[in-house]
């Protein structure tokens, strides 16, 4: 009867402490930048956690890596840089601990599941790949053109003004579009 009690009292602590939510086996990590890492934790753990990355494959990850050391525990995130040598190659079988501190790497508080590391895909900001959306309109016979703007999700053109796109953000030029619609009424009534 002790037994199952101390197993019960056990298994009831164990549901009581830091928990790895990200990464996970199905998301995982690229080899590129600053990773995330998730938990969530209880009242009674330690403030602070040493995360650590392990790979049970020593042709992997001979080591452990520190990746941060004194990590605040009440946060519930982070960005982890990588070691000191990079992100190790893209592979699988890694695993984030948290430890007890930088001197006691087999203390473990929480582990996360194995998840993979992978290539980080490139992107391009091209206006071929992205779309290009010209903006032109007449002012009082004045013709004016927009830059070419780079546009995922929009198709704009103005018959008054120019507007251009570019990484998001929105530029407009109708201040401009009507200094020099009023220039050429003014030249038209002067000749």
């Amino acid at each position: 009867m002790r037994s199952a009690a101390a197993l019960t009292l056990a298994f009831a602590a164990s549901a009581y402490a830091y928990s790895v939510t990200f990464p996970t086996e199905a998301e995982g990590w690229t080899n590129s930048g600053a990773q995330v890492l998730s938990w969530s934790r209880v009242d009674t753990d330690p403030l602070n956690f040493t995360a650590v990355l392990v790979n049970n494959d020593a042709s992997i990850l001979s080591d452990p890596q520190i990746l941060a050391a004194q990590v605040d525990g009440t946060l519930g995130n982070t960005t982890l840089n990588p070691p000191s040598g990079g992100w190790p190659a893209p592979d699988g079988g890694f695993r984030v601990n948290l430890v007890q501190n930088t001197t006691e790497l087999n203390s473990i508080l929480a582990q996360s599941p194995t998840f993979n590391i992978t290539a980080a895909s490139t992107t391009s900001s091209s206006a071929s790949s992205s779309g290009t959306v010209a903006a032109s309109g007449t002012t009082a016979g004045v013709t004016t053109t927009g830059a070419a703007a780079t546009s995922t999700d929009s198709s704009a053109a103005s018959s008054t003004s120019s507007t251009s796109f570019n990484n998001g953000a929105v530029t407009f030029g109708s201040a401009q579009t009507g200094v020099f619609g009023v220039l050429a009424l003014v030249g038209a009534l002067l000749a």
